[in-house]
C-alpha cells in the first residue's frame, strides 16, 4: 500500500507519522516552500516570529506529547486576559476578575457565573446543537448576559454570521478549555519559534522514509486500475488523503465525489483572517490577550507578547481580525489596514504613538474559521469518501472542538489509525 497526503500542516504530518511508523510508504505534497501550514514563521524587521500567535493549554495532550517526543521545550507562563468594553479595560477570565467587572450588575455576575457552571456540567453537547447561542441564553432567561458579554464578541469574530453560531460551539470553547485553576490568571504554554518543531517533525518523518514534496502544487488526480496518479507522475497510490480546505479539495476530487459529499462540502462557509503583526517599542496594555467587546473597533483581539514571560520575541503584537469577503477591510493593503486600525489602538492606550511601531506585516488566510451553525453535526463529512481510496481530514470536521494544532494532530492520528486498521483487516481477509 502507498499513501499520498495533500498538505503538510499538522494534520497531514500527523497522519504521515502514524502511517509511516507502520512501515507504509507515504508521500506528502505541499504547495508552499515549508511544512507546518499556518504554524510557519515570518520575519518582522530583525525578529523571526510565528506567523500567527500560538499558545498551548494544559489540555492539549497530543501537542504536548508530540513536543516531548521531538525534544521541543514548552515554556509555561501565567497569562492575563482583558476585556475592552464601554471604553474601559477590565481584567477577565477568572472568578475574582468577574467580581470587579463593572459592566455587569451584582445579580448579572451571579447569573453569568451560574450560566458558565451550567455549560460546564453539560456532557452531551448534541443537546445544545439545535440552539444558536442567543436562543440558548433566551431560553434560560438570561438574554441580558448574552447582550453584554457574548453578542459583541460574536459580532467582532463572525460578523454577519454571529446570530447563526451554534451553542455547541460556545460549549466547546468553555467546556473543553481545561486550564490550571487560578483566581486571577491561567497557565498557558508556548514554544519559542514553532518552526523549530515543524522542522523537527519533518526530520522525524524523513527518517521514517516519508517523501515530502514541498513547492509542489497538485494540478490533477487521476484514477487508473484502482490506483491514483498525481500530476501525471508514474507513481501509483492506493490512498489519497486531502487535509486542505473543502473548497480546494472539491476541485481536486470533483470527478470522484458523489452528490451528498458535494452537498455537505458546499454547505460549509468559511471566514478568513487579516491580521497585523507589529514590532513595537511598547505594549498596548498590560494584558497578554485582550478581547474587543466594542463593535465600532474593526478587530476582535490584541495578543501582546510584551506580556509573556521569557519569550524571545517579546516586542511582537498581533492584531487579530476574522473577516468576510464583504468586509470593507478585506481588500486593504497593509499600509491601509494600519491606517484604519491605528486610531483604535490609540483609543485603547492614549500613550501608544505611531512612532512606537517599528515594523509590521499583514498576514491573511482565506479558509481559516468554519462557520459552526445549528445542527452542524448532521452535515459533517465522513473522513472516508465513497470513492475507494479517497479520504479527507480537515478543519470543518473538527467538532465540537474548535480549530487548533492540538485537534489537527488528534484528527490526523485518528484517521491514520483507522486506515491502518482497515488495511490490516484487508490483509487478514486476503490471506484466508
Amino acid at each position: 500500500m502507498k499513501v499520498a497526503i495533500i498538505g503538510a500542516g499538522y494534520t497531514g504530518m500527523a497522519i504521515a507519522k502514524k502511517i509511516s511508523e507502520n512501515n507504509i510508504p507515504v508521500t506528502i505534497f505541499e504547495k508552499s516552500l515549508k511544512v507546518g501550514g499556518m504554524t510557519n514563521n515570518i520575519q518582522i524587521g530583525n525578529i523571526i516570529t510565528d506567523k500567527y500567535y500560538r499558545h498551548l493549554f494544559k489540555s492539549d495532550k497530543e501537542l504536548i506529547n508530540l513536543a516531548k517526543e521531538l525534544n521541543i521545550e514548552i515554556k509555561w507562563f501565567k497569562s492575563k486576559m482583558g476585556y475592552y468594553i464601554q471604553d474601559k479595560l477590565y481584567n477577565w477570565g477568572q472568578p475574582l476578575t468577574l467580581l470587579k467587572f463593572k459592566p455587569l450588575s451584582f445579580m448579572q455576575k451571579i447569573k453569568f457565573g451560574i450560566s458558565v457552571l451550567k455549560i460546564k456540567t453539560i456532557k452531551n453537547w448534541k443537546s445544545l446543537e439545535q440552539y444558536t447561542i442567543k436562543e440558548w441564553y433566551q431560553k434560560n432567561k438570561i438574554e441580558d448576559i448574552y447582550k453584554i458579554i457574548w453578542e459583541p464578541l460574536l459580532k467582532n469574530k463572525f460578523g454577519k454570521y454571529s446570530l447563526t453560531i451554534s451553542m455547541a460551539w460556545l460549549w466547546g470553547k468553555i467546556n473543553l478549555r481545561q486550564s490550571e485553576k487560578g483566581l486571577i490568571k491561567e497557565t498557558l504554554g508556548y514554544i519559542d519559534n514553532f518552526e523549530i518543531m515543524n522542522n523537527a517533525l519533518k526530520k522525524y518523518l524523513e527518517k521514517n522514509k516519508v517523501e515530502i514534496k514541498t513547492n509542489t502544487e497538485i494540478k490533477n488526480i487521476k484514477k487508473e486500475n484502482n490506483k491514483y496518479k498525481i500530476n501525471n507522475e508514474d507513481t501509483q497510490y492506493d490512498i489519497v488523503i486531502s487535509t486542505i480546505s473543502y473548497n480546494e479539495t472539491k476541485q481536486l476530487f470533483k470527478q470522484y465525489l458523489n452528490t451528498e459529499e458535494k452537498k455537505k462540502m458546499d454547505k460549509v462557509k468559511y471566514i478568513g483572517v487579516k491580521n497585523l503583526v507589529i514590532e513595537s517599542k511598547k505594549a498596548i496594555s498590560d494584558y497578554y490577550w485582550l478581547n474587543m467587546a466594542d463593535e465600532t473597533i474593526p478587530f476582535c483581539g490584541i495578543i501582546d507578547y510584551h506580556n509573556m514571560e521569557n519569550i524571545k520575541t517579546k516586542d511582537i503584537i498581533y492584531i487579530s481580525n476574522y473577516i468576510e469577503e464583504t468586509n470593507e477591510l478585506y481588500h486593504l493593503k497593509k499600509e491601509e489596514l494600519l491606517e484604519k486600525i491605528y486610531p483604535y489602538l490609540k483609543k485603547i492606550n492614549l500613550n501608544f504613538e505611531k512612532e512606537d511601531i517599528i515594523n509590521y506585516e499583514m498576514i491573511e488566510e482565506k479558509y481559516t474559521q468554519p462557520i459552526i451553525e445549528t445542527n452542524y453535526s448532521n452535515d459533517i463529512l465522513d473522513n472516508k469518501l465513497q470513492e475507494k481510496g479517497l479520504y479527507i481530514c480537515t478543519l470543518p470536521q473538527i467538532y465540537p472542538e474548535d480549530r487548533g494544532v492540538n485537534y489537527a494532530i488528534r484528527s490526523g492520528y485518528n484517521l491514520a489509525n483507522k486506515i491502518i486498521e482497515d488495511n490490516n483487516a484487508e490483509l487478514r481477509f486476503s490471506m484466508k
